[in-house]
């Protein structure tokens, strides 16, 4: 028996969809690890929009101390309601990224810039009337930027290792390889 070949082409042009169940576990985890780190890089960015550094640094250094361990358990909670927001969102934007085996920072950027947008209004719909509400160029900044900063880390912890390990058959520069045409037939 020839030892079973632990990738194999999709039907998408570059695809590379893992069959051994080692690796489609190390892909889950590695997912699954860049999601949480990131969902946390977007908690802390939103608490550090509220408690700025700044703030920070000018408070006596046992106040700072306390304020500091507030904040990372603030960005903990804010994490987890950013997860389950964004969770469905991911899922579909992580899958085509592994499936088009897609490395590129910016792509899980604009991906995680995108469901930041969706956050931000979904929050802006579920306001109520005569309320204070959440439009306001500094909230929506603080969105886009957590929405970036999340992408960036998925990319960092993830996102640069998606579809498996860079295919032997591409061209030099990344290029897909050529694909032979048939011959031609000659006239004699």
């Amino acid at each position: 028996m020839a030892p079973r070949e632990p990738m194999v082409e999709g039907a998408t042009r570059g695809s590379c969809i893992p069959t051994d169940g080692a690796d489609m576990v190390k892909t889950l985890l590695r997912v699954v690890l860049g999601f949480v780190v990131g969902c946390f890089s977007a908690g802390l960015t939103l608490v550090l929009f509220v408690l700025t550094p700044s703030e920070i640094a000018g408070l006596p250094p046992d106040v700072a101390g306390d304020r500091i361990a507030k904040a990372f358990e603030l960005a903990v909670f804010v994490s987890v309601q950013a997860a389950i927001f964004s969770a469905p969102f991911a899922l579909v934007a992580v899958a085509l990224g592994e499936i088009m085996r897609n490395r590129e920072w910016t792509f899980y950027a604009g991906a995680c810039i995108a469901i930041a947008v969706l956050g931000f209004m979904a929050q802006r719909m579920s306001e109520q009337v005569g309320q204070p509400t959440i439009v306001n160029n500094y909230a929506l900044t603080a969105f886009l930027t957590a929405g970036f900063v999340a992408g960036l880390v998925y990319w960092m912890a993830s996102g640069r290792l998606a579809g498996g390990p860079p295919r032997t058959d591409a061209a030099p520069g990344g290029a897909a390889p050529a694909i032979p045409s048939e011959p031609t037939a000659t006239k004699s």
